[in-house]
Order: C-alpha cells, then structure tokens, then sequence
C-alpha cells in the first residue's frame, strides 16, 4: 500500500511538472499512470477519466496562475474560449456515463497519437 503511495504521488508531481511546462499534458500521463497505479480498485476506465478530470482542474488552474504571472497570457487572447470550452466540458462528462469504455479509449489514443504527429510535422 505504502508503495502505491509513493507512487501517486511521483505521477501527480511529473504529470504536474509536464502540465507547468508544456500547458498541457499531465492529463495523458495521469490516466496512463492511473491505470497503472490504481488498477483493479476502479471497476470501469470510465472512473480513471473521472478522476483525472478532478485532477486536471486544479493542476490546469494552477499552471494558468503561473502562465499569467510571468505575464504570459493576455486576457483577450483566451476569453472567447472559455465559455464553449465549459459548454463542452459538460456535454463530454455527460456523455462520459454512456460512452463504451472500448470507445472512450480509442477516441483518448487517436487524440494522443494525432496530437504527438501534429506537433512533429
């Protein structure tokens, strides 16, 4: 047990370090490491998605708190986001509860791999 400890804590510290670097990120190793590290506890993936996304908030607001205090970020650059980005938070955690786990992770893995070439090429 002590073990699983120390090593949620190591996922939460690098998935946070990667997010304050890079402003995204610590989401796809938290739900690898999720998987990983918490297992069988969670009966459906869907959970894992769940409890990432409780993460993710505080982490992404934290890292957004940096961004803006080295003065990296100008209100109007990301206001028009943030209204639809909420309206489509809700519809995804809704759908969420319906969604086949099979297709939550193939939609997760084609994101991830699409995302990784874009960034390349």
């Amino acid at each position: 047990m002590k073990n699983k400890g120390v090593r949620a804590i190591l996922l939460g510290f690098f998935a946070g370090l990667l997010n304050g670097l890079l402003g995204a990120g610590g989401g796809i190793i938290l739900v690898r490491g999720a998987e990983k590290v918490l297992g069988r506890e969670y009966h459906d993936g869907r959970d894992i998605f769940a409890n990432v996304l409780c993460v993710m908030l505080p982490l992404s607001a934290v890292s957004a708190i940096a961004y803006v205090l080295r003065g990296s970020v100008s209100g109007v650059d990301f206001t028009p986001f943030i209204l639809p980005a909420v309206i489509g938070g809700v519809g995804g955690g809704m759908l969420l509860a319906v969604i086949d786990t099979r297709l939550l992770r193939l939609i997760f893995s084609t994101l991830v791999v699409w995302s990784g070439f874009s960034m390349i090429f």
